[in-house]
C-alpha cells in the first residue's frame, strides 16, 4: 500500500512536471515504490514478537530469532590458519619452527 501511494505520484510527477519519457517515469516510479515496499516489508510487528515467544518456549536455550545483536555477540570466533613460514625457518611472527621439522638442520651433500 505504501509503495503504491508513493510510486504512482512519483511517476505522475516525472511524467507531468519533469516531462520525462514514459518509460523512464514508469521505471523510476516502480523502483522507488519497490524500495519503499522492501523497507516496509522488513519491519517487525506483533506477529514477529509472538513467533519469538513461541520459539523461546519450544527451545529455551536458543536466542530469539529477531534479536540480531544477541546472535552477533554469541558467535564464537574460529581460529584461522597459521601464518605462512619464511624461508629462513621462522614464522612470520618471528618464532622458530619446531625442532626436527624438515629443512631446519644443517645440509649434507
Amino acid at each position: 500500500m505504501a509503495a503504491t501511494l508513493v510510486g504512482i505520484p512519483v511517476t505522475l510527477f516525472l511524467l507531468a512536471w519533469m516531462h520525462a519519457t514514459r518509460e523512464f517515469g514508469i521505471v523510476m516510479g516502480s523502483a522507488i515504490g519497490l524500495a519503499i515496499f522492501l523497507v516496509v516489508a522488513t519491519g517487525t510487528d506483533a506477529h514477529d514478537a509472538a513467533a519469538d515467544k513461541a520459539w523461546q518456549a519450544a527451545a529455551p536455550d536458543l536466542p530469539p530469532v529477531s534479536d540480531r545483536a544477541v546472535l552477533e555477540r554469541s558467535q564464537v570466533s574460529m581460529p584461522g590458519p597459521d601464518k605462512p613460514k619464511r624461508g629462513n625457518g621462522q614464522t612470520r611472527n618471528g618464532s622458530a619452527e619446531a625442532a626436527g621439522s624438515v629443512g631446519t638442520g644443517p645440509r649434507t651433500r
